[in-house]
Parts: C-alpha cells; sequence; structure tokens
C-alpha cells in the first residue's frame, strides 16, 4: 500500500490526485478521521485515469484516510492508497530559529 503525507491548517483544503482504471473508482475509508473529503467536479470533459478527491482538515493532529480502487460490483480491491493529512491548528505560524 502506498502512503502519502500532507500538511495543511484547519479549513485549509488539500487536494490528491489518483491515477483510475476503466470501469473502476476509488471509495474512502475516513475511519472517524475529522476530515471532509469530497470529489472534485471538473468543467468539460473529466480527465480519463484519474480523480482528485479535496481534502479539508477539521482538528489538529495526524489523520489516517485509506482509499481502495475497486469496482462498485466487485469486492475484490485493485489498488490502495493511505493517506496521512498533518492538521496544524489555524493561525499557528512556524518558529524562526
Amino acid at each position: 500500500m502506498n502512503t502519502q503525507r500532507l500538511a495543511s491548517h484547519i479549513g485549509q483544503p488539500c487536494r490528491i490526485v489518483l491515477p483510475a482504471t476503466a470501469g473502476a473508482t476509488w471509495y474512502i475509508d475516513p475511519a472517524g478521521a475529522p476530515v471532509r473529503v469530497s470529489l472534485e467536479q471538473t468543467g468539460g470533459t473529466r480527465r480519463d485515469g484519474q480523480q482528485t478527491f479535496v481534502l479539508v482538515g477539521e482538528l489538529p493532529g495526524n489523520h489516517e484516510l485509506h482509499f481502495v480502487l475497486k469496482r462498485a460490483w466487485e469486492t475484490r480491491v485493485r489498488s490502495s492508497h493511505r493517506v496521512v493529512l498533518h492538521v496544524q491548528p489555524s493561525g499557528r505560524r512556524a518558529r524562526a530559529n
């Protein structure tokens, strides 16, 4: 399983692009993470071979999400992808050394 690490602040959207295959779609299991996930709608024709998700963290901390690629009528998972979203409090500034 591939793991991708992202960082943002509370309420700041992060985008993740996952490769898709014909007839298969990505499903998300947020496992109770305080993260809003939506599929980005593109204008015009959708680019074949990928799906773009927008993640918005609602609470600070590290939140794990699992994506699985499969066809709706099948139980077999074709691929999986793990995302760890590190959400920082709003307005927090990095310390200068």
